[in-house]
């Protein structure tokens, strides 16, 4: 590859706008126009299975530099009412091409976040600009998950994968967030009424971030044991979603809350069901996603407008599962 090397980053923004949109914009882009360089991205910790198709170096942000970002919008952080990358990431950026400099590349070329801007239009296209593929996970890393998830779970049950959607945005919850009183009451039906072992996700909120609650330790399951346990996203851990992938791909089929993220298990062609808004359900329905994910194993269940999800029956979500789960 000579002394040539194409950068990408710095990614601060939203999870599922970098899923979405961003890693196939930038594999494109790579491939198509920047075959014969070497390939950094700068991002999250924890995310490089996202990009090791196509990436020769994946530098993670700084520990300290991550700790600042509070406030995801897009592609950058929602800072005196503009979608921005902070400063002291693009101070960081300088830093990265200094050393690739120093390292003897001489053709360093930078492409950022919003130099093909995401818009609303490019948002809803069924074929947006990018390149879309199924992740591959490493066989250890894959090994290690399911050797982990056997030695916790003492029976024959199926498994599935539990992400308990939960938000808030300057103290005041998201207007996709169902109740959280809720989660544990529908996840002790998955157990006790189909027989399910089931594994939580849990990703800590950070400023205003979304996360997902664990829920193993919630006193609903202090008698059902060996029946939940949790997954947490660690982010010191830097094949935390090579590993979630993993589990995916190894569980009877996924149910993701109201978030951009549930198209995580698309890039692994499992099975999966969702609850969404009237509002955002459709965006998990373009041909980018038909093209990823066989639909025949996927559902989507989108009845409530925003905000009204939150107050949504317990047994009416549980019973759109059954119907799902019943067809797999």
């Amino acid at each position: 590859m000579g002394n040539k090397v194409i950068i990408f980053g710095p990614w601060v923004g939203e999870f599922s706008y970098e899923l979405s949109w961003w890693n196939p914009e930038c594999r494109k882009i790579r491939n198509e126009n920047f075959k014969d360089c070497y390939a950094v991205h700068l991002g999250f910790n924890g995310r490089g299975v996202m990009y090791k198709d196509f990436i020769d170096e994946y530098i993670p942000h700084p520990v300290e530099l991550e700790k600042t970002l509070q406030f995801p919008a897009t592609y950058g952080e929602h800072i005196n009412g503009q979608d921005i990358i902070p400063s002291n990431f693009m101070e960081h950026l300088n830093n990265v091409f200094e050393d690739l400099k120093n390292r003897g590349f001489t053709e360093i070329a930078i492409h950022k976040p919003n130099d093909f801007p995401i818009t609303r239009e490019r948002c809803l296209d069924d074929h947006p600009y990018g390149e879309y593929v199924h992740y591959e996970v490493d066989v250890d890393i894959e090994h290690d998950v399911i050797s982990k998830v056997n030695s916790y779970f003492d029976n024959n049950n199926p498994t599935i994968f539990l992400m308990a959607r939960t938000r808030t945005r300057h103290g005041k919850r998201c207007y996709l967030d169902w109740n959280p009183d809720n989660w544990p009451i529908f996840t002790k039906k998955l157990i006790e009424e189909l027989g399910l072992n089931i594994i939580s996700l849990s990703i800590k909120t950070q400023g205003s971030r979304g996360g997902s609650q664990g829920l193993a330790s919630h006193e609903l399951f202090k008698d059902l044991q060996n029946k939940i346990m949790d997954f947490e996203m660690d982010k010191d851990d830097p094949d935390s979603f090579e590993k979630q992938l993993a589990i995916l791909k190894n569980t009877k089929c996924s149910i993701y809350g109201a978030s951009g993220a549930a198209v995580v298990p698309f890039f692994v062609n499992t099975p999966t069901f969702t609850q969404q808004t009237q509002e955002e359900g459709f965006r998990l329905e373009l041909g980018w996603e038909r093209d990823l994910l066989d639909f025949k194993y996927f559902k989507n269940f989108d009845k409530y407008h925003d905000s009204e999800i939150y107050d949504s029956p317990v047994q009416e979500l549980f019973d759109e599962f059954v119907n799902f789960y019943e067809e797999l």
